[in-house]
């Protein structure tokens, strides 16, 4: 083997442990970063559910008022056959015609 070909090989075998020594390092600093993101997500959600339950105990009338509204039963629209035999309707003579 040449003095060249050996050079060469000694360069992509620098190269080869370059990039690999960078992807374990890398892999190992995402790891870290990700157990400092979960960390933070979990007080945010913990913070969150305090903030949340204090809320609801403040404003804890208004919203057994919402909940006591949301509880009534609502009437739903007439079909389009009680809408014609309806006599309070408007459609129930708009096929009338009027002789003036």
């Amino acid at each position: 083997m040449t003095r060249l070909q050996e050079m060469f090989l000694f360069g992509t075998f620098i190269f080869y442990l370059f990039k690999g020594a960078l992807y374990v390092s890398l892999y190992a600093a995402l790891i870290i970063v990700e157990k400092h993101a979960r960390q933070r997500h979990k007080q945010i959600q913990l913070f969150l559910c305090k903030k949340r339950a204090s809320e609801r105990e403040r404003w804890q009338v208004a919203y057994s008022l919402y909940e006591k509204q949301s509880d009534i039963p609502t009437s739903k629209p007439l079909e389009l056959s009680q809408l014609i035999n309806n006599p309070n309707s408007f459609t129930a003579y708009s096929n009338v015609k009027h002789c003036l």
